[in-house]
């Protein structure tokens, strides 16, 4: 699981050791300009007087190894940053940390009412370069910006100039608007450049070079360049030969996120990828209906329903409160203290309670429960779930990897009385609390295919020896998968668990869907593609069975939009 944090001074011995991890990175990613590191820490010295504030943002994972990090300067009195730079771990290539860094980034600048991000980047044109061996890197980092509509700025003489800012390699400035409609004016451009190439370069407003770009300046508004970068293919075009598709969108009514000095990637803009990624299809949205908590009672243990609900009182509005102390030598001994039995009730130290998140797991039970309604009735066939936070982590008694309550755990106990129920887990990571909830029982089937416990979260379970236990025994498998596994591996293998679910029989299907099974997520290993999730799709709804799709993981914005697109197409094909 990945978290980021917000490195804002070093100060304290694990802060000087996380700063240590950034400039190696850095020097590891950039060798040729090894100077520069050393500036870093000096940005961050508090006795250093600037007019801008400096935000550095780092991508922590397993045993808070830094992965990556976004350095960037944020002038409040222009309402623009200049990102400085973005650095994903070399090691860890296609995994998608540069993607969920530069994500978190726009959200942290979105929340401070910024305007637009700049940013340089070397050009795709040849011969601006002097180093022509790298242009297909630089066409490649140009269409990862043009995929957030971050394109770079034109006609002026910016992207000519060789200054000590750019070190004599010439670039393209680019501007993200953060999807706002207006663009930067002119004047407010001049004074961004003039403070860019100060800071970069310690070039003054009076330096023969800085008045020739800002001269240069003369649209008004600024203009970006049109588009050049194909946007990946997310469906061929075949919507005719679609179902409707029905779908309860829980939304962000409550939100849980906020990034402040530390964050995580579970966060509201994933409902919004997911809604651009079927906008057009044959979709039939439907309202969230309240229900009792008695549904909810039946699946999780009082204690741990009851401790959650008192987040709403005993927190601030924009307080975090992460579990830090577990009892593993006395679980029998619950803390007297209501913060220190976070520690008691949690399985990991990075899911956070606030005082929405009790509310945000409850509308996104209702969802569930409105889906599973529709589906128990007979008023449709296939309903999806956009729900967040995600459940399938959440066992009887605990929560933890983002999950505070199993949605689709509490739909599938809902579904049981009405006959029997196999619920299928395609999240890249094992739902280790629906596991936990039915593997004593017999009339839910739970299957999950998820990369292996050994080196993926939640470590402690998954494996393909659990089969359940008592009347359960014999109705819960497991598909460990090694990383690496690509779109032929993995449909080998659902093949395999769907035969599993057949031979169970059942009368409904409620699947854990999550794109972090995808290439390129932060948070997995696999490497399916969006043709890959049309497949899925397809071989689900070849079951033909009344089937819930409940919102899982899946932590890229851009796989969460072209995943869900096909994955939805595959399954309401006709």
């Amino acid at each position: 699981m990945i978290q980021f944090r917000r490195l804002s001074q070093v100060s304290t011995r694990r802060d000087k050791e996380r700063l240590g991890a950034v400039l190696k990175l850095y020097q590891d990613s950039f060798p040729y300009s090894p100077q520069y590191a050393t500036q870093i820490g000096t940005f961050l010295n508090p006795a250093v007087e600037q007019d801008f504030e400096v935000v550095l943002l780092l991508a922590e994972g397993a045993k808070s190894r830094v992965l990556g990090f976004s350095f960037a300067f944020y002038f409040s009195d222009l309402g623009c940053a200049y990102l400085d730079y973005l650095v994903s771990d070399p090691e860890r290539k296609h995994r998608g940390i540069g993607t969920a860094l530069y994500e978190a980034t726009r959200e942290l600048f979105m929340l401070r009412k910024c305007r637009a991000i700049f940013m340089d980047v070397p050009p795709d044109e040849k011969d601006k370069l002097k180093e022509t061996f790298r242009l297909a890197t630089n066409k490649r980092r140009l269409a990862f910006y043009e995929q957030y509509d971050a394109r770079p700025v034109i006609n002026t003489r910016y992207d000519c100039v060789s200054t000590p800012a750019n070190q004599g390699h010439v670039t393209f400035l680019v501007c993200d608007n953060l999807g706002k409609a207006k663009t930067f004016k002119r004047a407010d451009l001049k004074k961004a450049v003039a403070r860019f190439l100060f800071v970069k370069g310690g070039m003054t407003r009076e330096d023969p070079k800085t008045q020739e770009i800002i001269a240069s300046i003369k649209d008004d508004p600024i203009q970006l360049r049109p588009p050049l970068y194909a946007k990946p293919k997310i469906l061929p075009a075949e919507k005719k030969l679609l179902n409707k598709i029905d779908v309860v969108n829980v939304g962000n009514v409550h939100q849980i996120h906020h990034l402040k000095e530390k964050g995580y990637v579970e966060r509201p803009a994933r409902i919004d990828a997911l809604l651009r990624g079927i906008d057009g299809m044959s979709v039939v949205f439907h309202k969230v209906k309240n229900f009792p908590t008695s549904h909810i009672k039946a699946v999780h243990d009082a204690g741990l329903l009851n401790f959650l609900s008192k987040a709403a009182q005993r927190l601030s509005p924009r307080e975090l409160l992460y579990p830090t102390v577990f009892p593993i030598r006395r679980p029998d001994r619950i803390p007297k203290s209501w913060d220190m039995q976070g520690g008691y009730y949690c399985i990991d130290t990075f899911t956070p309670l606030t005082a929405n998140s009790y509310l945000a797991a409850r509308s996104a039970v209702n969802g569930a429960l409105s889906g599973a309604e529709l589906i128990r009735k007979g008023s449709a066939d296939r309903v999806y779930v956009l729900c967040r936070p995600p459940g399938h982590h959440a066992e009887r008694r605990v929560f933890g990897g983002f999950c505070y309550l199993n949605n689709a755990a509490i739909a599938a106990n809902y579904l049981s009385k009405e006959g029997r129920v196999a619920v299928l887990d395609i999240d890249y990571h094992h739902g280790n609390g629906t596991q936990n909830i039915f593997y004593a029982r017999k009339d839910v089937h739970f299957t999950s295919i998820h990369g292996h416990p050994i080196q993926a979260y939640p470590y402690f379970s998954g494996y393909s020896d659990e089969k359940g236990e008592g009347e359960g025994l014999g109705y819960n498998r497991n598909f460990p998968m090694r990383p690496g596994a690509d779109d032929a591996k993995y449909l080998k293998t659902l093949a395999e668990a769907c035969s599993v679910i057949k031979r169970f029989k059942p009368e409904f299907l409620v699947v854990s869907v999550g794109y972090d099974i995808m290439k390129g997520d932060p948070t997995g290993t696999f490497m399916v593609s969006p043709e890959g999730m049309k497949h899925i799709g397809e071989t689900l709804g070849n079951l033909h069975l009344p089937t819930l799709l409940v919102q899982e993981g899946g932590y890229s914005l851009p796989n969460l939009k072209m995943g869900s697109r096909n994955f939805i197409a595959g399954i309401s094909k006709i």
